[in-house]
């Protein structure tokens, strides 16, 4: 259940084992983007990662170096988007190069795939190409890490 508050903000009835029982799904995004950004400055790849807009993040950028993918791109991106939700939180991490490829784990809705996880793929210009992937029930932290361990696998 939600009800809107000051323009373009919810916030959202979710059980939280007694504690406070509503909580602001932007500010909970903002705070998940700032924890994932974090780690991926951490990850030897990424040379720069920004939260986008600043101030109160909805997705992240980050700058990649294709060299340390084994990539022959002059440049590479990772942008980072998370939905926080009480049961079922959704996601994308989406891979692009200079060479016009790009991939990427998402969690949403997809005619293409069953369910809502899935990885999908394309060479330009051709159109992707999609299969049904996992997670298991973890972090947010936990599901970047699984991405870029599938992101350096797949190149």
């Amino acid at each position: 259940m939600s009800q809107p508050v000051s323009g373009r903000e919810a916030v959202a009835a979710v059980a939280d084992d007694g504690r406070d029982s509503t909580r602001d799904l932007g500010q909970e995004r903002h705070r998940i983007l700032r924890e994932l950004r974090r780690e991926l400055e951490r990850h030897p790849a990424v040379q720069r990662a920004r939260g986008v807009p600043d101030g109160k993040f909805r997705e992240l950028h980050a700058d990649l170096d294709p060299t340390a993918l084994g990539r022959g791109a002059e440049r590479a991106t990772l942008r980072v988007a998370w939905w926080p939700a009480p049961d079922d939180p959704g996601f994308a991490f989406h891979y692009s190069d200079s060479t016009g490829f790009d991939c990427g784990w998402h969690r949403e809705p997809n005619p293409h795939v069953e369910g809502k996880t899935h990885y999908q793929e394309r060479d330009a210009p051709d159109g992707y190409e999609y299969e049904t992937a996992t997670f298991g029930g973890e972090t947010p932290s936990r599901t970047l890490w699984a991405v870029l361990d599938r992101l350096t696998d797949r190149l």
